[in-house]
């Protein structure tokens, strides 16, 4: 007889085994040079900080993306694979956390990625409508799985909606962030499992204070946590990261507030100029939360209060060892923090120095 939870486990062991079957029967696509350099980018183990992993996933190392825009990996580890939204190439890529690379498929210009307890992929680019990629269909050969465009007669209607973050919830439905070319159009709408649209959640449009968006850039959901989401933002908005929840009483809520005492200094996330151009957001197992700043080439991390670690945050324009240049994309898994670095045209992979081997 199988426990009660069975029926979650299965997709988990499922991946297992497929992770398994990658590693022990070869594989079809090239494998990129990866230098044998450990000890590159450990010259601070002695503080806690992020220190940067090798190899770089760029040309000089056999990958060859081109201004990626997103990287997708499952931090509860149901899904042993990284995905990366490779812009410029018109394609979504599949890989191990090693950097070994097994396909990829064409989806034109994707900026944003996510994916669903159904294993399925989601991706948006910047127009009016969502693909579906069913990965289970296909056994996880991602160059021969299934593509679904999602477009409604609600989004039809609408040729002018640009949506550019997607998050999964709640197993199976999904929020998308939605703007359009004046911003009018600012808002986090949502989609049932069976892609239906359900319509905007009840936030202020073009607003310039807590529960209002304008021009929302990315959106990161808690599965396990209820309904509660960061989402980031580049338009007017003086907080352009919130994390929101619900309750019971009066619908959604901050979950992190500004200061209410007007004497003390607000909370660092809330900071006036901390943010120019925040495009991704993300949050690891200890619900730290983590946000890409394309504008200020930086990678900041706050604690679940919104308060900043300055020494762990760190950033700079150039294309060494922990610099940017316009980096879109972020995410967390295992212990790792992938960041799409956009004008490199490479994904860089960083472990806190406390956390390595």
């Amino acid at each position: 007889m199988f426990p009660k939870n069975s029926n979650r486990l299965l997709p988990f062991a499922f991946c297992l085994l497929l992770f398994a079957f990658y590693w022990a029967c070869g594989e079809k696509y090239p494998l990129p040079n990866i230098p044998n350099d450990p000890n590159s980018g450990l010259n601070a183990a002695g503080d806690t900080l992020y220190l940067q992993l090798t190899p770089v996933w760029n040309a000089a190392n056999g990958y060859n993306f081109k201004a990626p825009e997103d990287v997708y990996a499952d931090k509860d580890g149901l899904d042993p694979f990284v995905y990366v939204a490779d812009t410029g190439n018109d394609r979504v890529v599949m890989m191990t956390p090693a950097g070994r690379v097994l396909g990829s498929i064409s989806i034109p210009h994707p900026t944003a990625l996510t994916q669903d307890r159904n294993f399925n992929l989601l991706v948006v680019n910047n127009t009016n409508r969502i693909y579906k990629i069913n990965l289970v269909a296909a056994n996880h050969v991602i160059a021969a799985a299934p593509v679904d465009t999602v477009k409604n007669l609600i989004q039809l209607d609408h040729p002018e909606w640009q949506f550019t973050g997607i998050a999964a919830y709640e197993d199976f439905r999904y929020y998308v962030t939605r703007t359009d070319a004046s911003g009018a159009a600012s808002a986090i709408i949502s989609f049932s499992g069976d892609n239906n649209y359900e319509g905007p959640l009840p936030l202020v449009a073009n607003g310039t204070g807590l529960l209002a968006t304008a021009r929302p850039s990315a959106i990161v959901a808690e599965r396990l946590d209820g309904i509660s989401f960061i989402f980031a933002q580049i338009g007017n908005n003086s907080f352009k990261v919130q994390w929101l929840t619900t309750s019971s009483d009066i619908g959604f809520v901050p979950k992190i507030h500004p200061s209410s005492d007007p004497e003390s200094e607000s909370v660092d996330l809330f900071r006036a100029g901390k943010f120019r151009q925040p495009e991704d957001v993300a949050v690891d197992r200890a619900n730290n939360l983590l946000v890409i700043d394309a504008a200020s080439d930086s990678l900041f991390r706050f604690n679940s209060g919104g308060t900043e670690d300055p020494a762990v945050s760190f950033g700079g324009s150039g294309n060494g060892e922990r610099q940017f240049r316009h980096p879109m994309g972020v995410a967390w898994s295992d212990r790792t923090v992938y960041v799409a670095d956009t004008g490199n045209n490479r994904i860089v992979r960083f472990q806190l120095s406390t956390e390595l081997p």
